[in-house]
């Protein structure tokens, strides 16, 4: 309960889980727990947790385990958190990244090494296709609109002998 020994503790897990080598071990020996716990703190040790789990998502085979204690929604809650620690809320931000950005290669592939119709892969295509196809339809229309603007004043131009 010791918020000073907390804090000392977040410390020392975020600077060991800066080495890559003992990154899985730490989370075999536990150390997600109490991270994960200190993340609810209104208090210093929360930066450190924030920064160790930051670290320990770092390597793709501790996303299971950090989701498992509930990493992913104190992650969550603690960027819905009006907070004056901005840079808490950027790592905190930065480790959800990690953690969705490698969750994606977990997707199953089709034939072409697209994500399989259903997926959740799959539907984040069809959508920024669609936007892809909208941007381009605006692009066309403001191009089409700024010509027949131009035409119009240089036909004005040519009616007033200029």
């Amino acid at each position: 309960e010791d918020m000073e020994c907390q804090e000392y503790a977040a410390f020392s897990l975020a600077h060991l889980s800066s080495n890559r080598n003992l990154q899985v071990q730490l989370v075999e020996l536990g150390a997600l727990k109490p991270l994960v716990s200190m993340m609810a703190v209104q208090a210093e040790p929360r930066h450190y947790a924030g920064l160790a789990l930051l670290k320990l998502a770092d390597n793709f085979e501790n996303h299971v385990a950090i989701a498992k204690e509930g990493g992913i929604q104190a992650l969550l809650r603690l960027g819905r958190t009006r907070t004056t620690d901005d840079e808490l809320q950027y790592k905190a931000a930065l480790t959800v990244g990690n953690l969705a950005a490698n969750a994606v290669k977990l997707l199953p592939k089709g034939m072409n090494g697209q994500a399989v119709s259903g997926e959740i892969g799959f539907a984040a295509q069809q959508m920024m296709a669609n936007k892809t196809d909208v941007a381009v339809k605006r692009g066309k229309d403001k191009t089409e609109d700024f010509l027949q603007r131009a035409g119009e004043e240089e036909g004005g131009a040519a009616e007033q002998g200029f």
